[in-house]
């Protein structure tokens, strides 16, 4: 396939972002293929920092830098309307584009109305999430299924990280014949880690990243140290990042005497720093939560994705599609979310030398073949 030729277009990709994810996976790609790249992030309503940025490429060099002044709204309605607002400002204020990419319907649905005013050529709507029910709230809930129908039905081109997003907005009522503008970009590996050798690595560690919610499982992790440890003794467990239910976690950790076990490193700003953090571990743990209000069955976790750019095997519970191609491409063990499963998967890799090093040339292997570089070459080509 060739690769198309993006050096006479003007881009802008828009989103909402609380750490790195996969639109800077595409600011990274695009910036030196690309003849103006523009990158606006708005905070989720939760984030700490408040302010909208705006990076503008011209020619692969940053021009310009813009942050709009903080504001803490605590009304979700509210904060999407300030984003709305400052997205047409910035990019009426730098436009005309060729693409605009919007990254959730919020933001797509504002690349559509650009079109119709003239100052975008062609729209597309990069479903990262799509949730049955995003919001507690009906109202939001309401509006949120409302605008991804309406940017299905008006963007020119929409990428969903998983097949099952088409299903599931079927059943809201999405016509098929939609079906042909929908494609599968997935979440994509980074190409640029060290490799750490078997003899390096941390032989007794596990790994696990992510935002510390109930629904990403670490209280599995944790009720299962116990009879782990009894096993391996120099059992090991690493949690990087933070989250609500942190808390909760020392306290469930301590009460199963656990805690000397773990070793607690927060939020690492610096995603460098977390490839390398993750690349000397054992293994990654991927032990989501079996509920139907588990958002991550609809999509494709970032998280295994940087475990597999790590070279690490994985354990997953069978929760998404990728869980299962882990398993049969032998790049780790996918288990129901289930206590004894755990720890027999763990007690596995945490003691067979040779599966584990088979499963790590597998993952390298896997890994490849989800490069960014390969995924966005492809979908653009596809799209422009």
């Amino acid at each position: 396939m060739n690769k198309i030729d993006l050096s006479n277009k003007k881009v802008a990709i828009v989103s909402h972002i609380y750490a790195t994810g996969p639109t800077h996976a595409l600011e990274e790609y695009l910036v030196k293929k690309t003849k103006k790249l523009i990158f606006i992030g708005h905070p989720f309503v939760f984030a700490k920092d408040t302010r909208s940025h705006m990076r503008v490429y011209n020619d692969s060099k940053k021009k310009s830098v813009n942050t709009f002044l903080p504001l803490k709204l605590q009304s979700q309605f509210l904060s999407l309307v300030k984003d709305t607002i400052v997205t047409m400002y910035w990019i009426m204020k730098n436009g005309p584009l060729d693409v605009y990419i919007g990254a959730d319907c919020f933001n797509g649905a504002v690349g559509v109305f650009l079109k119709k005013v003239g100052l975008v050529k062609k729209t597309i709507f990069w479903t990262i999430d799509y949730i049955p029910n995003r919001f507690p709230n009906k109202f939001m809930n309401k509006i949120y299924h409302s605008l991804d129908t309406y940017c299905v039905k008006e963007s020119d081109m929409v990428w969903n990280l998983s097949q099952v997003m088409v299903t599931e907005r079927e059943k809201k009522g999405v016509a098929k014949k939609y079906r042909g503008k929908q494609i599968v970009v997935p979440m994509g590996t980074e190409g640029n880690i060290i490799s750490v050798p078997f003899s390096k690595i941390k032989r007794y560690t596990a790994i696990h990243m992510g935002h510390l919610i109930p629904k990403q499982g670490v209280q599995l992790i944790i009720e299962a140290m116990p009879d782990i440890l009894k096993k391996v003794p120099k059992f090991h467990l690493e949690i990087i990042g933070s989250g609500s239910y942190e808390d909760e976690l020392k306290k469930l950790a301590d009460s199963y005497k656990v805690s000397k076990h773990i070793t607690w490193h927060g939020f690492v700003k610096s995603h460098t720093e977390v490839e390398k953090m993750i690349s000397y571990g054992a293994f990654g743990l991927a032990p989501y939560v079996n509920t139907k209000d588990n958002y991550i069955q609809f999509t494709d976790p970032g998280k295994v994705k940087a475990y597999l750019a790590a070279d690490l095997p994985i354990i997953i519970t069978k929760m998404t599609q990728i869980a299962y191609e882990i398993n049969d491409r032998v790049c780790g063990l996918a288990i129901n979310y289930d206590k004894k499963e755990f720890v027999n998967a763990s007690v596995t890799l945490l003691t067979d030398d040779n599966l584990l090093k088979q499963m790590k040339k597998n993952v390298v292997i896997m890994s490849k073949d989800y490069s960014w570089e390969s995924i966005f070459s492809s979908a653009l080509q596809r799209t422009l």
